[in-house]
């Protein structure tokens, strides 16, 4: 066994160490240091290198949680609504965003709380909707669950005198000697029953010559929940798919 007090250093009566003890302190110090140093590089390195890891997970994390359909917000307003059949979403959106495409136009696809219904927006609903009705003749086979393309206007609250109010206004675009209609559908609304919904609607326009059957000019309404949209149509102007391919 190693006797007791063996490689201890001489301590000075002041209790300090003496000569020999000084030496071997100041040899271990730039050991010392040089393992702070490089202890400190690595530990550095490592905290950056995790923290890009770390910045780098989240956005690929994003942009996989934005790959499904449907889940990208609409970045302006919607101006198109498109009807669908509710037990194929996906299909329907890849249709519709196939279809836009194919009349030169880059949609933004927004959800509803409709099921079988979004809302679109494009660059020119109108006139997408007479490319669309083209393309129903020229290629049907490419419409396979979406049902109708509409155009919209203006959103409001789905209370009755917001309604009231954007419906005169578009309204005003009906010449004296024109015939109209009201188009009118609601979705989860239940405020009033269909004919006396239809009646406060049509009591704030003031055009005489209503025709159901042919009209020049329809004032369309389209209610979902909590929103109104509304708009100023022509019978072209609304694409009744079915109706386009004959069945």
């Amino acid at each position: 066994m190693a006797k007791k007090g063996k490689g201890k250093s001489k301590k000075s009566k002041s209790g300090r160490p003496g000569k020999s003890g000084r030496k071997k302190a100041s040899a271990r110090k730039p050991a010392r240091r040089a393992v702070k140093r490089t202890t400190s590089k690595k530990v550095k390195a490592k905290p950056r290198a995790a923290a890009k890891k770390a910045k780098a997970r989240p956005k690929a994390a994003v942009k996989a949680k934005q790959a499904p359909l449907g889940s990208t917000p609409l970045k302006g307003q919607a101006n198109l609504i498109v009807t669908f059949d509710p037990n194929h979403r996906g299909t329907a959106e890849f249709e519709v965003r196939e279809v836009l495409k194919q009349v030169g136009e880059k949609p933004q696809i927004g959800q509803t709380e409709v099921e079988g219904l979004f809302k679109v927006a494009v660059s020119n609903a109108r006139a997408a909707a007479a490319k669309i009705r083209n393309l129903c003749s020229s290629n049907p086979n490419l419409f396979a669950v979406t049902h109708h393309y509409t155009p919209i206007d203006n959103w409001c609250q789905s209370d009755v005198s917001a309604m009231q109010k954007l419906i005169r206004a578009a309204s005003s675009g009906i010449g004296q000697s024109e015939k109209w209609k009201m188009g009118l559908n609601k979705r989860h609304w239940d405020q009033l029953e269909g004919v006396k919904l239809i009646i406060k609607l049509t009591d704030v326009v003031e055009r005489k010559h209503v025709d159901l059957d042919n009209p020049d000019k329809i004032v369309q309404v389209e209610i979902i929940g909590k929103e109104a949209g509304v708009a100023l149509l022509t019978p072209k102007d609304i694409v009744d798919v079915a109706r386009e391919k004959g069945e």
